[in-house]
């Protein structure tokens, strides 16, 4: 009798669809986590454009496109506010790829197997770490549309399904749309599998029509590009990085020491390696060609993909150019996300004890425990602006999201409340200015000013990290002066060096205006 159905055929499913709490559930607490890129999502999702904008540098194959914000809107329409829709957005993809990988690998290993590799996929530190450290939307998305599209083709190659073709199509289209880097290693990925493994050429070729399709539709964005934030051959990751039990909720940075959460996953390693191991020791290869030619594809890429993250792959980025598709070379771990939740979740399908209840739920149990070291994120209360009030920086390092000015008469002195969250390091420690002005704008007369260090310089420049928001207040005493009118008052930074200021609004100015009265 085949034990892959001598219990419940849905046991695996709700195993996926229940045990996903896990993975979403942070997502449900008061606040919004201090991700790197901050409220950038909740910005965009406001004011769509085919490139997102607001805060982050408009580019074609590094940015967010328009398929990022597709699931925001309609939440917004049934009543959710803009951050309750985007962190319900976040929830969501962790369901859908988790139930992608069980549709995807059922057939082929069974409710329990599949089961297990969909929690498995849906806990692996690389996607925790996209939408609780990067706070990536875009990137979150293709995490879920991949194994959809991987679902979409192994029914398509089964039983031509027209349902199946429409899924595929769709998440294909809609994966170019929203990060068309990472969509054209997706496509290379999708194709290399439909051949290996598959080996339907209608598959393969809606594959390819609609990659062609959608690479097609950003011809208009074509000239849409920006300088990469970093230097991406100095963010290529050490071996033992992989696989570190530890990380840190903090930005990559060059060097043997960063502690960006690059982790595979101890769990999904360790199951990969007896999966490896009970692969090789069978003593007939398995009845189904095609899950042979699976294990085989998810093994083999799985050494590729963390090749491509090494030093020695440098040749290979700078050879082909695809560095220009990405920030880091890491954002290819995604595609190892599949191929772990294949390797990892074999296990029920390659040892039948596997398979029996207390085994598969020893199994589901050590998968959930795993994941708990890399469920760590700080929130914050919070509640980000309709727009930011500036942009700040070369680079969209820092945007102020609250300025808040108060004249006051006894004494006479302006007071100036500013609240602004750091998305990009910055390279030196600036220094405020806060000045009051009268006369025309062509020759104003300093009333009064301020100059010194943010907070005092007790948390300077320098030491604000990606996400994390600050407060400062600025005070200027007007005592002194004779009482004025209409004043106007100047507030940015600078470096004290040179005097050189920090632009505003990507270089449209060098300074917040305020008006009083």
């Amino acid at each position: 009798m085949d034990v892959t159905q001598s219990h419940s055929p849905r046991a695996g499913f709700w195993a996926v669809f229940l045990l996903s709490v896990f993975a979403w559930a942070p997502a449900t607490f008061p606040g919004y986590w201090q991700s790197i890129e901050g409220f950038v999502p909740i910005f965009n999702a406001v004011q769509p454009t085919p490139i997102a904008n607001i805060a982050t540098a408009p580019d074609l194959w590094r940015g967010s496109g328009s398929g990022a914000f597709l699931l925001i809107r309609p939440l917004m329409l049934l009543g959710l506010d803009r951050v309750a829709a985007v962190r319900t957005t976040f929830a969501l993809l962790f369901v859908l790829g988790g139930l992608s990988v069980y549709i995807w690998l059922r057939p082929r290993f069974g409710d329990r197997a599949a089961g297990l590799a969909g929690l498995i996929y849906l806990l692996l530190p690389p996607f925790l770490a996209t939408v609780y450290i990067r706070g990536s939307l875009s990137e979150a998305i293709l995490w879920a549309l991949l194994p959809l599209a991987l679902a979409g083709i192994a029914v398509h190659a089964e039983n031509r399904s027209l349902g199946a073709a429409t899924i595929l199509v769709l998440a294909i289209l809609w994966m170019w749309r929203t990060q068309a880097g990472l969509a054209g290693f997706a496509t290379l990925f999708l194709l290399l599998y439909t051949a290996w493994v598959e080996r339907q050429p209608l598959s393969f070729f809606a594959v390819l029509l609609s990659s062609a399709a959608g690479l097609t539709s950003l011809i208009p964005l074509w000239s849409v590009n920006a300088p990469s934030p970093v230097v991406f051959g100095d963010h290529f990751v050490y071996f033992f990085q992989l696989f570190k039990i530890t990380w840190q909720v903090a930005p990559s940075i060059p060097g043997w020491q960063d502690a960006y959460p690059f982790q595979l996953g101890f769990v999904p390693l360790i199951l990969t390696v007896v999966a490896l191991w009970l692969w090789g020791m069978m003593a007939k290869p398995q009845a189904h060609k095609a899950i042979g030619r699976l294990l085989g594809f998810s093994f083999v890429g799985i050494g590729v993909l963390i090749g491509l993250n090494l030093g020695m792959s440098a040749p290979f980025w700078r050879w082909s150019g695809a560095e220009r598709l990405l920030t880091y070379p890491w954002q290819l771990l995604f595609l190892a996300g599949p191929l772990l939740a294949v390797t990892a979740g074999s296990l029920p399908k390659l040892h039948s004890d596997f398979n029996s209840g207390p085994y598969w739920i020893a199994l589901l149990t050590l998968v959930v425990l795993g994941s708990y070291p890399y469920l760590t994120t700080n929130f914050t209360q919070v509640k980000p602006p309709d727009a930011p009030v500036a942009i700040v920086g070369p680079q969209n390092n820092f945007v102020v999201l609250a300025a808040h000015l108060i004249e006051s008469d006894a004494p006479r002195q302006t007071t100036l409340e500013v609240t602004w969250q750091a998305l990009h390091p910055v390279e030196f420690d600036d220094n405020v200015f806060f000045q009051a002005l009268v006369g025309d704008d062509a020759a104003p007369t300093i009333v009064a000013q301020l100059d010194r260090q943010p907070l005092d310089g007790k948390r300077p420049a320098t030491s604000w990290q990606p996400g994390e928001i600050l407060t400062d207040t600025y005070r200027l005493d007007l005592t002194s002066k004779p009482p004025q009118r209409g004043l106007r008052y100047y507030f940015g930074y600078y470096d004290w060096r040179n005097g050189a200021r920090l632009p505003v609004g990507g270089g449209i100015d060098d300074k917040l205006v305020f008006h009083g009265r």
